[in-house]
């Protein structure tokens, strides 16, 4: 028997996630921003923290945290809603031991009166406080290096998705006839005018950065007629060791219900050549 082709579950795309990290449990940090608030975190069990704006009352959460090398994390928390917080919130950082530099990156979902389950994103930049220490001037920065780069991503054993990273604003996908990928999302892309999506681009270190895409296009013009939403997908991407690990944070409409969707996913990734006229194609959907 091939142990390949051995029954098992249906493997969506968190198959290859990395596992969960507890490494941080205990720990306390000050993230100093150059948004103009700082945040204090504290982990304090397997998937429970402590987080606040410097200054005000903490508020406890629970956190998923994934590694994409030694050093560096991804972690994030869903704000619990409340009268005062209704709409959904995510806060993701990169915590960058390395370094001592931090990402934050803000996921609001409710606040768009004409497409309510948009996501909107925002980013901010700033370094780790620690006793005695100098804050670091450096940051993680917005970055075009990834301009032009094609990666073949492997989500599970049948599904792979090619990725075109062609602006600082979008990138472009496809996939190969054999991929499990025509199935299970193909048809929501052959409504659509192009592929192409909202997406940022974050350089943490020498050959990793964070990648950030916005299923926008896709709820502004399909809206419900898709089952997938507005979707934000946040990739850390080592390219050192050629995989990545990431959360989504969105909406999905299954029987006519719509419901969160928060899914840790992982992958890992090969370059690909794929078809120039396909990479040269002009994006619809800017002028």
């Amino acid at each position: 028997m091939n142990l390949k082709d051995y029954p098992r579950r249906f493997y969506a795309i968190d198959q290859f996630c990395q596992p969960p990290c507890y490494e941080l449990i205990g720990q306390s940090f000050r993230f100093i921003m150059d948004g103009g608030y700082d945040y204090e975190l504290k982990i304090t069990g397997k998937e429970t923290c402590q987080w606040n704006k410097v200054g005000e009352e903490p508020e406890n959460a629970n956190y998923d945290c994934r590694k994409a090398d030694d050093t560096t994390y991804l972690l994030n928390y869903d704000l619990v809603k409340t009268l005062n917080t209704p709409k959904r919130v995510n806060h993701l950082y990169v915590i960058d031991m390395e370094q001592r530099l931090v990402t934050m990156v803000r996921c609001y979902i409710g606040d768009n009166p004409k497409f309510p389950l948009l996501v909107r994103s925002e980013y901010d930049f700033g370094a780790i406080e620690a006793e005695g220490k100098e804050l670091p001037f450096k940051r993680h920065c917005f970055t075009g290096d990834m301009m032009g780069t094609t990666v073949e991503w492997h989500w599970n054993t049948e599904m792979w998705t090619q990725h075109f990273y062609n602006s600082p604003a979008y990138y472009r996908i496809t996939w190969p006839q054999d991929s499990s990928a025509t199935q299970n999302i193909g048809g929501n892309f052959e409504v659509l005018p192009a592929s192409d999506e909202i997406s940022q681009y974050v350089k943490i270190k020498d050959n990793m950065y964070l990648y950030c895409l916005t299923e926008e296009m896709m709820e502004r013009i399909m809206g419900d007629k898709s089952p997938f939403r507005s979707n934000n997908m946040i990739f850390l991407q080592n390219y050192d060791r050629m995989y990545h690990c990431g959360r989504t944070f969105g909406s999905v409409t299954h029987d006519g219900k719509t419901m969160p969707c928060r899914v840790n996913f992982g992958s890992f990734g090969n370059p690909v050549r794929l078809d120039p006229e396909w990479m040269t194609a002009e994006n619809p959907f800017t002028v």
